[in-house]
């Protein structure tokens, strides 16, 4: 096997993510962030708006140590939660014991077609699938077990934020994102890549960087139609937002 040159890092999205979710310091983590466990804004009106069946079946993809399967079960929905990683997945039982939690990979799990009513794949998680071809396949298998005008939203890094800063804080967002996913030295060979890696809590992951007419593009690819782009605005600015959420429909 032909040797990687590290000081010149791929900027195809094969550096992997590999173990990052099953140490302790990611157990510990996800379990602080469920103490007083909320939606977040734009997954509260994404579920007020569009998940109408309050019984319905919901898979919670990447579903962590349960913030999102525990908030929607308490809901009156029926929540299965998966995630790859094995420890988060035994917290999240010992945390929410009437939540179905199992360890499973979205790019291939042993569900039935047509399973589910919803699908949510919260707080970036599709962004780690790397290279593209493993997030293609994430959501071509979520397309397969939804059922018939089944839904699914997702969160993704959006590249148009750093454009157009819409307040204080977004501005000093916007400066921070610039100086992690064009400044680090390790994304100097990635400026025109999807690829960047960026500095989280559990160290410098890499990511995949989308924006509303991207993720239009690929969602179609996939079988599925974008029916909103949700931000904590309701105006075009939510276009522009760092934490983009996607609404599409089989």
């Amino acid at each position: 096997m032909e040797e990687t040159n590290q000081s010149e890092p791929s900027t195809d999205g094969s550096a992997g993510t590999d173990g990052v979710f099953t140490t302790d310091d990611a157990v510990e983590l996800y379990t602080e962030r469920v103490r007083n466990p909320t939606l977040f804004p734009q997954e509260r009106k994404i579920v007020e708006r569009y998940f109408a069946d309050t019984e319905g079946s919901v898979l919670d993809v990447g579903c962590g140590v349960g913030r999102v399967s525990s908030l929607l079960h308490d809901r009156g929905f029926d929540v299965t939660g998966i995630d790859v990683s094995e420890p988060l997945v035994e917290k999240a039982r010992s945390l929410f014991p009437d939540v179905e939690f199992r360890v499973g990979d979205v790019r291939d799990t042993d569900f039935e077609p047509a399973s589910f009513d919803y699908a949510v794949f919260s707080y970036y998680g599709l962004d780690y699938l790397l290279p593209k071809s493993e997030r293609v396949a994430a959501l071509r298998e979520l397309y397969r077990v939804l059922k018939p005008s089944g839904i699914v939203a997702f969160s993704s890094h959006n590249n148009w934020s750093p454009l157009v800063p819409l307040s204080s804080r977004d501005l000093r967002r916007a400066i921070g994102d610039v100086g992690d996913f064009y400044k680090k030295p390790k994304n100097h060979a990635r400026l025109f890549s999807r690829y960047k890696f960026e500095t989280v809590p559990l160290g410098e992951l890499e990511v995949y960087l989308s924006n509303p007419l991207h993720q239009w593009l690929q969602l179609r690819k996939c079988g599925f139609t974008l029916l909103d782009v949700v931000g904590e605005r309701e105006g075009v600015g939510r276009f522009f937002e760092r934490d983009t959420h996607y609404v599409a429909k089989k």
